[in-house]
C-alpha cells in the first residue's frame, strides 16, 4: 500500500513539475526579451515580478478577468471552505485557471506558485488515498490530518500571494512565501 502511495505521488508530482517547466520555458520567451531590455539593466532582483496573464475567454465567478480580482476571489473562497469534500474541486479549478489564464514572471514568485501546485497535488493524493482507505475499511485519521495540514498551508500561501499582488506585500501574512522572505517557507515545503 505504501509503495502504491509513493508511486502515485511520484507520478503526480513529476506530471505537475513537467507541466510547470514546459509552461515556464515556452510562454515567457518572447516577453523575457522585452523585459530584459527594459528592466534588467536597472535591477536584477529575484523579487521583481510581472503579470503576464492572458485572461481572454475567462469569465467565471462574475469577476473582472484580472489577476488581482482572480487571486482575491480564490483567496477568500478557499479560506472560508471547511468542508473536506469541497477542497479538491476548489483547488482543481484554481490550478487549472492559473495554468490557463493567470501567470506571473519572477523568480521567487514562481517558486510560490510551484509550491501552490505541489500542495494541490498533495491534497489530490490525500483525497485519493482516503477514498481507497474508505473502500477497504482502513482507518483514515492520519491521511485526514495530512489533508487538513496541506489545505491549511494552501490557504495560507494563497492569502500571502494575494497580499503580494493586491497590497504590494504590505499587510498581515502567514510568512509562507519566497516573495516576502517568509520565515515558514521551509516548514511549508517540508510537507511534500
Amino acid at each position: 500500500m505504501k509503495l502504491m502511495k509513493l508511486a502515485f505521488t511520484g507520478f503526480l508530482i513529476i506530471g505537475l513539475l513537467m507541466g510547470c517547466m514546459t509552461e515556464s520555458t515556452s510562454q515567457p520567451k518572447e516577453e523575457t526579451k522585452d523585459e530584459t531590455k527594459d528592466e534588467q539593466p536597472e535591477v536584477n532582483n529575484s523579487k521583481m515580478w510581472k503579470d503576464v496573464s492572458t485572461p481572454e475567454g475567462f469569465n467565471n465567478y462574475g469577476i473582472k478577468p484580472t489577476l488581482n480580482a482572480w487571486i482575491t476571489f480564490h483567496a477568500e473562497d478557499v479560506a472560508k471552505t471547511d468542508d473536506v469534500k469541497e477542497y479538491l474541486p476548489k483547488i482543481t479549478s484554481l490550478t487549472f485557471e492559473n495554468d490557463r489564464y493567470f501567470k506571473i514572471q519572477g523568480e521567487d514568485f514562481q517558486k510560490d506558485f510551484e509550491n501552490l501546485h505541489l500542495l494541490a497535488a498533495m491534497i489530490n493524493h490525500c483525497v485519493y488515498v482516503i477514498s481507497v482507505q474508505d473502500k477497504k475499511g482502513i482507518g483514515t485519521a492520519e491521511t485526514y490530518d495530512q489533508l487538513n495540514k496541506s489545505y491549511k498551508y494552501f490557504t495560507e500561501l494563497l492569502h500571502d500571494i494575494d497580499v503580494v499582488i493586491n497590497y504590494d506585500g504590505k499587510g498581515e501574512t502567514f510568512g509562507v512565501t519566497h516573495q516576502l522572505d517568509g520565515k515558514k517557507v521551509d516548514k511549508l515545503e517540508s510537507t511534500f
